[in-house]
């Protein structure tokens, strides 16, 4: 635009994906390659800094704004400036206008979706594969009824805790199953299991939680590790199982 004249308008639809940043670029560099073409001094206006900014870092990631750099390295006749949004430039209110009709009337074009974008497909792809095999394992079952929805983000429990779901502890179960020891029974004669200890055995009953009913067992022991209290009384159920090993189970060859 010269004197309020419009020289040369342009506008393409981009896709759903396509993100403002992309589409302030775009701009810029078409008004760049319309005005490599003349051998007029251009000033190109943006009110976006971003994109600006891309444009001048020599460590921009952006495809459009390294495009835009090579050709701004081939014309001496183009500057860019930034002028501020929505104080009633005669430009930039036009260039509004066009941004807004090609949403329905543009030229459909396709640009390659942002990173952040494509890292965010993946994302939750990834998470749905991860919440699929979870679902369907044959390990970890227990710890899938406390935390049954896969994440990111890091339980914040203490080992002694984490011993206590994933049955990865001084539990003679435990120790039966990677042959450390020859039974899997406690000293009072049953399962030597996390819950067994939790909820049944004579030896730690002043540790005892709450045994829920079979049917309830899963949501029961969910609540329990989601309560302060609950899990801080689990961690010293922990500590004196280790403390007591010789107390809670029975010799090797006691009982197969």
């Amino acid at each position: 635009m010269e004197e309020d004249t419009t020289k040369y308008e342009w506008m393409e639809q981009l896709s759903p994906f396509n993100t403002v940043f992309q589409a302030e670029l775009l701009a810029i560099q078409e008004a760049c390659l319309w005005a490599s073409k003349t051998n007029q001094q251009i000033k190109v206006w943006s009110d976006s800094e971003s994109s600006l900014h891309s444009i001048a870092s020599i460590d921009t990631k952006s495809p459009i704004a390294q495009q835009t750099q090579e050709i701004l390295l081939k014309s001496t006749n183009i500057k860019l400036g930034w002028i501020k949004a929505h104080v009633g430039y005669s430009g930039n209110e036009a260039a509004d206008g066009l941004a807004k009709n090609a949403t329905e009337e543009g030229i459909p074009t396709f640009i390659p979706a942002p990173r952040n974008h494509i890292k965010s497909l993946l994302q939750k792809e990834s998470i749905i594969r991860w919440q699929k095999e979870w679902d369907n394992g044959e390990t970890g079952r227990s710890d899938h009824n406390v935390f049954p929805k896969v994440k990111t983000t890091p339980i914040p429990w203490k080992r002694p805790e984490i011993m206590f779901v994933t049955g990865h502890g001084p539990f003679p179960t435990y120790f039966r199953r990677f042959n450390i020891r020859s039974s899997d029974s406690c000293g009072c004669g049953n399962l030597g299991n996390p819950l067994h200890y939790a909820a049944s055995c004579l030896f730690t009953t002043s540790y005892h939680l709450t045994k829920p009913s079979a049917d309830l067992e899963p949501l029961s022991w969910k609540r329990v590790m989601n309560n302060n209290n609950s899990r801080a009384k689990i961690r010293k159920l922990i500590h004196f199982i280790a403390e007591n090993e010789t107390l809670l189970f029975p010799k090797d060859g006691d009982n197969n």
